[in-house]
């Protein structure tokens, strides 16, 4: 038996990073292999958070002390999350435990390039101490080792449960905005589109946002744009409320400025839902443009509003799309084959 300790934000957090880790923490089939979970992070102010983390830290050392960890799996983002996990690095590696941090950073470069040379001189050293990070796509090697050439760096794709068949509605007229609602997911540019194509689109059609964020700025815009019509605001959605949307999507649109490998893309396009996002971080890797959905740049709101038209007045292309995208997922991104990944290659095989 193999005993993990894995690390990140409280489960009860919401955003991409703790769905991985749900997903991970939920999966049936592990066998020889033990996780113990221990969050180090919660939404709080700084002094609780600091608090919170000195407990789960004493915690940590206990289950280490007792003998019950033999690899750990530190989930990191970036500023206080990769400060946190670089301590752990630092405690692991001096006690001799294997250590992986598991990268899933939308602003990593941007947190890097403003810290001072002495920071960012510290950030390497931990990038080289741990014995191996894992990165959600082949642009994020080249980030790493741009910074910390002797880092030891896979990259590992994230995974999304999968469904025996294509459960894609194809009389769906819903686009579904799943995420949090702020400017680097390009929600801003994604409701000046669907003002470019009000007159041009089914009065029918309506943009649902699900997730919560900048509720109260995104509502003052709907309104001054002349939308509201257009736009439902639903709120975070899990589980089975989620897949209740997806019944009725004709498209998922993220049209984001920074990213990993967003988990809304995977779970859409697992479900058979065309989707249009921005060609950056590790998108591209999954989403093919005119393939199986379309990229644009970010903050190309002309080129947004052509896509979405598009999508919306071409139904073989949404069938060809949605054919497409659950076929990548079903063989390329289950999470099956991640966690196998996971045990045999990378991360719970001891001494590799």
């Amino acid at each position: 038996m193999t005993n993990v300790l894995m690390c990140g934000s409280a489960l009860s957090i919401k955003g991409g990073m703790v769905s991985v880790v749900n997903n991970y923490l939920n999966y049936k089939d592990w066998k020889d292999v033990k996780i113990s979970y221990i969050p180090t992070h919660i939404n709080a102010h700084k002094y609780i958070l600091i608090l919170y983390f000195m407990w789960a830290y004493i915690k940590i050392l206990c289950l280490t002390l007792a003998g019950k960890v033999d690899i750990v799996h530190l989930h990191t983002a970036e500023r206080g999350s990769f400060f946190r996990k670089a301590f752990l690095v630092q405690t692991f590696s001096f006690l001799g435990i294997k250590t992986v941090m598991h990268h899933h950073a939308a602003e990593f470069e941007q947190f890097y390039a403003n810290l001072p040379e002495k920071r960012k001189k510290y950030v390497r050293h931990i990038l080289e101490l741990t014995d191996l990070n894992i990165v959600l796509g082949e642009s994020f090697v080249r980030l790493l080792k741009e910074k910390a050439p002797n880092a030891k760096v896979k990259v590992l794709h994230n995974a999304v449960g999968g469904y025996s068949y294509n459960p894609y509605n194809k009389d769906a007229k819903n686009i579904l905005f799943l995420g949090v609602i702020c400017e680097r997911k390009g929600i801003y540019d994604l409701l000046q589109a669907i003002k470019l194509l009000d007159s041009q689109i089914d009065k029918n059609i309506k943009l649902y946002l699900c997730g919560d964020g900048e509720i109260d700025k995104v509502q003052q815009m709907i309104n001054e744009l002349g939308i509201s019509y257009r736009i439902a605001h639903i709120g975070w959605i899990v589980g089975e409320q989620k897949k209740t949307f997806m019944e009725h999507a004709m498209v998922n649109i993220l049209p984001s400025y920074n990213e990993g490998l967003p988990m809304t893309i995977l779970e859409t396009m697992a479900y058979g839902i065309p989707n249009i996002s921005t060609n950056i971080a590790s998108i591209p890797e999954v989403l093919h443009n005119n393939k199986n959905g379309f990229l644009v740049k970010p903050g190309d709101i002309d080129a947004l509003a052509e896509v979405i038209k598009e999508i919306i007045e071409n139904r073989s292309l949404r069938e060809e799309f949605s054919q497409e995208s659950y076929q990548l997922i079903s063989e390329s991104f289950s999470l099956d084959k991640n966690i196998e990944i996971l045990k045999t290659s990378i991360l719970y095989k001891n001494g590799s």
